[in-house]
């Protein structure tokens, strides 16, 4: 996914108001568990939501990068931050509130990985605890939108990413390639990201299949939706 940029990630994604969407999922927790304490944030990335978090919060993370992991450690120290597939972790404890957070979820190509993606969370679930799941787009809101750029400029370090997005089934193919210039070289890299595209019925399935209660927001935090669940 993100292993040949990792380093690059918040220069990449600096348009994204973090503060703006820990502000709501603060204002939430309080609403839904007023007493809640701890977070395990799954597909964590560089902990900027945990950053913010762990304000209010002893905040938890993991993700399957190894990279992002170790940036996540050294922005919140207090934390602690894994190396593990959220279809199959265990971390020997639980927590109020498990995240997953901007579509992380959608890397899930297959039902039945999402649905073992929601198991293990919720057996990651205090009694009462509470789980956060933003999606990927709905199929309806998929739009073909032609070659897509994003940039970086800073005095040493310059990236050019472009894109053209493709459809392959209920698959989102996303090739990005980025030429990455600092003070030394310039470098030519790609990845490929693949997400799942499933309707709200699809995901609402899925939570009952994990045996979980949910709500759905049809805004969330940034306009993709938002899925709140408790254990049955």
């Amino acid at each position: 996914m993100f292993s040949k940029t990792a380093r690059y990630y918040d220069q990449l994604y600096s348009f994204k108001n973090y503060p703006d969407e820990a502000a709501q999922i603060r204002e939430l927790i309080r609403r839904e568990h007023p007493g809640a304490r701890s977070i395990l944030d799954v597909a964590c990335g560089t902990a900027e939501h945990a950053k913010l978090l762990s304000a209010d919060f002893a905040v938890d993370g993991i993700d399957l990068e190894p990279e992002f992991v170790q940036i996540a450690q050294r922005k919140v120290p207090a934390g602690s931050f894994h190396v593990a597939d959220m279809r199959q972790f265990d971390l020997g404890k639980k927590y109020d509130v498990v995240l997953c957070l901007f579509s992380s979820i959608g890397y899930l190509t297959g039902g039945s990985d999402v649905v073992r993606a929601l198991e293990c969370f919720a057996r990651h679930l205090a009694p009462g605890g509470i789980m956060l799941v933003e999606p990927w787009i709905t199929p309806e809101n998929w739009k073909y939108s032609g070659p897509s750029m994003l940039t970086v400029d800073q005095p040493d370090l310059k990236i050019a990413r472009v894109n053209v997005n493709r459809l392959d089934g209920n698959l989102t193919i996303i090739p990005f390639d980025y030429l990455i210039a600092t003070r030394t070289s310039v470098e030519h890299v790609q990845e490929e990201h693949v997400l799942a595209l499933y309707t709200v019925d699809e995901m609402l399935q899925f939570f009952e299949r994990a045996s979980l209660k949910v709500k759905y927001d049809t805004q969330g935090l940034d306009g993709r939706g938002l899925y709140v669940a408790v254990r049955k």
